[in-house]
C-alpha cells in the first residue's frame, strides 16, 4: 500500500518518464533510422500529452506529500518550479520539432532526452534529501550533454557538448564532495549522519556546525551556481549556447536554470536559513554573486555582435537578478519571496524560449551557420511582420518593460529584496537592468530601422508557429494577470517552512 501511495505522490515523474520510453519505442518501430522527419507528429504528440498530463496533476496537487521516505517532496515549491520545467520543455519540443525537420534530424531521440531530462529537473524540483538532488542533477544533465552535441556532423555542437560535459563533470564533482563533508558534519553534531533537508535544518540550527560544514555548504552552492550560469561559473555558457542546437539552447537556458534554482532555494532552506549566527554573513556572500553575476552579464552582452551569444550573456544576467531574490529570501524567508523568484522564472522561461524560437526560424537547411549575426536581422520587421513583432514582444519583456512578464518579475524580485532590507544590491540591480535595455531594444532598431530589403529565408512550420505565439502569450498575459499566478502561488505555498 505505501509503494502504491508513493507511486502516486510522484506520478508526474513517472508519466513523463514512461513517455520518454514509448516515444523510443515509437522510434524504433519507425525503421532503422526511425520515422522521416515529415512524419514525427505522432512523437510530438505522445510527448506534449505526457507534459501536460504532469502539469495537470500539479496543478491539481495541494498540501504537502512524501514518497519513499522523503527522499520526494511533492509541496509547493516542487509544484511551481516543476510546472515552470514542465512549460519550458512542452515550447521547447515544439520548437524543436520545427528544428528536427527542417535540419533532417532524427525526432525520437531529441524527445526523449528532453523528457528524461525534465524528469531529472524535476526531482530537483522535490528533492528531499542531498540524494535525490544529486540523482535529479545528473539525470538532467546527462540528456543535456547529449542534447547540446545533437549535431552531430558538425564540430561546433560537439565542442560544445564536450565543453559542457567537462565543466559540469567538475561541478558535479564538487557538489557531490560538499554533500558528503555535510554528511559527516551533521552526523558530528546531531550523532545521526543523514542527507535529509530536515536533519540538515536541524543540524545547521543551533549554529554548532564546524567551518568544514561551510565548505561543504559553498561546494554544493558552487555546484548549483555552475547550473544557473553565475559568475565565475559562468564561463562555458556562450560557447555552449553558441554551439548547441537552438532548441538545445533554449531548453538549457530555461530549464536546467529554473530547476537548479528549486534545488538552491531548498538547499539554502535547510542551511543558510537555519542557521544562527551566520545568515548575515550567507546574504552578503549570494549579494556579491548576484551583483557580479548581473554586471558582467550586462557589460559583456553589450559586446556582441552574435544573437545566440548575446541571449547566453542575457541569461547570466538574469541568473543575477534571481539570485538577489534567492539573497532576499535567506534574510527573510518568507514564502512571498519564493512566489516572486518562481513567477519571475516562469516569465523568463516563456520570453528566452520565445527569443531562441526567433533564431531557430531563421536557421534554414542549407545555412551551415550555428549563430545568427544581429546583423541578419536587418529588415525582417518589413518582411516577416509577424515574427519580428514576436521578437518585439521577447525584448522588450527580456528588458523588463511593462505590461510585460519581464517587467513584474523584476518588481516582484526586487520589492522582496527591498522588504529584506537590500537596497544597495537593489539600485545596482535597476541600473544593471538599464544597461540591459540598451542590447535589447538594439535588436528592435536593426529589425525596423536598418534597411527594408530583407533577404533572409525563414522556417516554415505550424509547430514552429504556435511555439512562438505561445510564448508570446505566455509573457503578455502572465505580465497582464501577474495576480493570478501570485494568488496560486499563495495557495500552493501555504505550510511551506512551517
Amino acid at each position: 500500500m505505501n509503494m502504491l501511495q508513493d507511486l502516486g505522490t510522484i506520478a508526474p515523474l513517472w508519466i513523463v518518464a514512461i513517455a520518454a520510453a514509448v516515444v523510443l519505442l515509437l522510434t524504433v518501430t519507425g525503421g532503422k533510422s526511425g520515422p522521416a522527419p515529415n512524419t514525427g507528429t505522432h512523437l510530438v504528440m505522445v510527448s506534449l500529452a505526457a507534459l501536460a498530463a504532469a502539469a495537470w496533476l500539479l496543478v491539481g496537487h495541494d498540501g504537502t506529500k512524501t514518497a519513499f521516505s522523503g527522499a520526494i517532496v511533492v509541496d509547493g515549491v516542487g509544484v511551481l518550479f516543476g510546472l515552470t520545467v514542465i512549460a519550458g520543455a512542452f515550447i521547447a519540443i515544439m520548437l524543436a520539432a520545427a528544428y528536427l525537420t527542417e535540419h533532417g534530424l532524427s525526432q525520437g531521440e531529441y524527445f526523449a532526452l528532453v523528457l528524461l531530462s525534465t524528469v531529472g529537473m524535476m526531482m530537483l524540483a522535490m528533492a528531499g534529501d542531498l540524494l535525490t538532488l544529486f540523482i535529479g542533477l545528473e539525470t538532467m544533465s546527462l540528456a543535456v550533454y547529449i542534447l547540446a552535441g545533437y549535431r552531430r556532423s558538425n564540430r561546433k555542437s560537439q565542442e560544445a557538448a564536450f565543453k559542457y560535459f567537462v565543466f559540469g563533470a567538475f561541478a558535479s564533482a564538487f557538489a557531490l564532495f560538499g554533500m558528503a563533508l555535510i554528511y559527516g558534519e551533521v552526523g558530528r553534531v546531531s550523532g545521526s549522519p543523514s542527507l535529509a533537508f530536515a536533519a540538515i535544518g536541524k543540524a545547521y540550527g543551533p549554529g554548532e556546525v564546524a567551518a568544514i560544514g561551510w565548505i561543504g555548504v559553498a561546494l554544493v552552492f558552487g555546484g548549483l551556481a555552475f547550473k544557473i550560469a553565475a559568475v565565475p561559473f559562468h564561463m562555458w555558457a556562450p560557447d555552449v549556447y553558441e554551439g548547441a542546437p537552438t532548441p538545445s539552447t533554449g531548453f538549457m537556458a530555461v530549464g536546467v536554470k529554473a530547476a537548479a534554482f528549486a534545488g538552491l532555494c531548498r538547499f539554502v532552506a535547510a542551511t543558510m536559513v537555519s542557521a544562527e549566527g551566520r545568515t548575515e554573513t550567507a546574504v552578503l556572500s549570494i549579494e556579491i554573486i548576484a551583483i557580479i553575476t548581473m554586471v558582467v552579464g550586462n557589460l559583456l552582452a553589450v559586446r556582441q555582435t552574435q544573437i545566440k551569444r548575446m541571449l547566453a550573456y542575457s541569461s547570466v544576467a538574469h541568473a543575477g537578478y534571481v539570485l538577489l531574490g534567492v539573497a532576499a529570501f535567506v534574510a527573510n524567508p518568507k514564502p512571498e519571496t519564493i512566489q516572486a523568484v518562481s513567477y519571475y522564472l516562469f516569465g523568463y522561461t516563456a520570453m528566452t524560449l520565445g527569443a531562441f524560437g526567433v533564431v531557430l526560424a531563421f536557421e534554414c537547411q542549407d545555412d551551415r551557420r550555428l549563430d545568427l549575426p544581429i546583423s541578419r536581422l536587418s529588415g525582417i520587421g518589413h518582411r516577416y511582420s509577424a515574427t519580428a513583432l514576436a521578437l518585439v514582444v521577447f525584448m522588450l519583456a527580456l528588458a523588463g518593460i511593462p505590461p510585460t512578464a519581464g517587467f513584474f518579475g523584476k518588481l516582484a524580485v526586487f520589492s522582496a529584496a527591498v522588504d529584506a532590507g537590500r537596497i544597495t544590491a537593489v539600485i545596482i540591480a535597476v541600473l544593471a537592468s538599464a544597461v540591459g535595455a540598451f542590447y535589447y531594444l538594439r535588436i528592435i532598431v536593426v529589425m525596423y530601422m536598418r534597411g527594408s530589403d530583407c533577404q533572409e529565408k525563414k522556417v516554415n512550420s505550424s509547430w514552429l508557429a504556435a511555439g512562438l505565439w505561445a510564448c508570446a502569450g505566455l509573457t503578455i498575459g502572465v505580465g497582464l494577470l501577474p495576480e493570478s499566478y501570485l494568488v496560486f502561488a499563495k495557495r500552493v505555498l501555504t505550510g511551506w517552512l512551517g
